[in-house]
C-alpha cells in the first residue's frame, strides 16, 4: 500500500514548524506519523521543539535542499530505507525555507519509491508580515507558492494592514490553490482531499541561493544582556535565527528571529546542546563563532 506524503514549504520564518506542531496534535492517535525535516544549515533545532508535541519517527536531512541535484539521489535512498524500516501511515515533510520545490515530482518518479509513497498534499506557508522584504529571493518564493495545493497566509494577526495586498499577490501567482489564513500556523485541517490542484511545472528549479548560514555553539553561560546586544548587532544581515543558548543561572533559552525581530524564551525541559543557527547575508570571510565569542566575552 502506498504511503501518503504531505509536503510543507514556506520561506524562512513563515511558521512551518508551528504548523507541523498543529498538524501532529490534530492527528495524534490516528495512525503512525513520520516526519522528515530538511534544514539549509548543518544542524536541526526544530526537531527538539517538535519532540514536545508528539511521538513520531524522524528523518533529518541537513546542510542543503533535498530538491537540489547535489542531495536528491542520497535523499531518495535515505527515504526508501526510512520507509522500509519505520512503515509509517503518513509522512510529513518540512522543506528547507530556502528550498525550491518546483522539481518535487522527481522524488516520486524515482524507481526506488514508485508504488511506495505518493504526494497527497502540498502546503505553503506565507509570512504576511515579511512577504515582500527580500526581492532577490522572490522567484524562489513564487515557486513554493506555485507547487501548493493549500496556501496558508500566516501571522494575519500581526499584519492586518498588509494582509489584503499579500493575499492579492499570492492569488495572482497560484489562483488554483485553496487559501487559508492562520495565526501561529493554526488552521482547520478538516475535509482535506488529496492533491488535486498540484500541476507539474516546466520551470527549471533554482540552485542553492547565495545566502550564508552558520552554527554557533557554546557550553558556557553567557549574559542575557550581551546575547541581546549580539542579536541587535547581527540583525541587519540576518534573515532567520533559531536555536538554544545557555544564559547566566544555568537557564536555557530558545532564541527565534525573523529579520530584525527576535524572541527569547526560557526553555526548561531542553537537554540538548546549546546551538544557534543563523541564516542571512553574512560576510563569508568572517567566522560567526569567533564573532559571537568575542562579542559575548567568551
Amino acid at each position: 500500500m502506498s504511503i501518503p506524503l504531505h509536503l510543507v514549504t514556506g520561506f524562512l520564518g513563515s511558521g512551518k514548524t508551528s504548523f507541523l506542531k498543529h498538524f501532529l496534535k490534530s492527528f495524534e492517535g490516528k495512525g503512525k506519523i513520520a516526519v522528515i525535516q530538511n534544514e539549509f544549515s548543518e544542524v536541526n533545532v526544530d526537531g527538539a521543539e517538535l519532540r514536545e508535541t508528539a511521538s513520531y519517527d524522524l528523518l533529518e536531512i541537513n546542510n542543503g535542499s533535498v530538491f537540489c541535484v547535489c542531495l536528491l539521489g542520497s535523499f531518495i535512498d535515505s527515504l526508501a530505507d526510512f520507509i522500509k524500516e519505520k512503515q509509517p501511515d503518513l509522512i510529513l515533510m518540512e522543506a528547507s525555507g530556502l528550498s525550491d520545490p518546483i522539481g518535487v515530482g522527481q522524488i516520486f518518479q524515482a524507481q526506488k519509491l514508485r508504488g511506495t509513497v505518493f504526494l497527497e498534499h502540498v502546503w505553503c506557508l506565507v509570512d504576511a508580515c515579511n512577504y515582500n522584504r527580500i526581492p532577490a529571493l522572490k522567484l524562489r518564493m513564487n515557486h513554493q507558492l506555485r507547487t501548493a495545493d493549500t496556501i496558508i497566509v500566516n501571522k494575519v494577526d500581526l499584519a492586518k494592514l498588509k494582509l489584503d495586498e499579500v493575499i492579492t499577490q499570492v492569488q495572482e501567482i497560484n489562483p488554483f490553490a485553496r487559501l487559508l489564513q492562520g495565526e501561529y500556523g493554526k488552521v482547520s485541517l478538516d475535509g482535506l482531499k488529496k492533491a488535486l490542484s498540484f500541476y507539474p511545472a516546466e520551470d527549471k528549479g533554482l540552485g542553492r541561493p547565495d545566502i550564508a548560514s552558520g552554527v554557533i555553539r557554546s557550553s558556557r553561560e553567557i549574559s542575557l544582556v550581551r546575547l541581546k546586544q549580539f542579536l541587535q548587532k547581527m540583525k541587519k544581515d540576518c534573515i532567520r535565527t533559531k536555536g538554544f543558548v545557555k544564559i547566566e543561572g544555568g537557564k536555557m533559552v530558545f532564541v527565534q528571529g525573523v529579520f530584525d525581530e527576535f524572541r527569547i524564551e526560557e526553555h526548561r525541559h531542553f537537554v540538548g546542546p546549546a546551538e544557534l543557527v543563523m541564516i542571512g547575508n553574512f560576510d563569508r570571510t568572517k567566522n560567526l563563532q569567533i564573532v559571537f565569542d568575542e562579542y559575548v566575552g567568551i
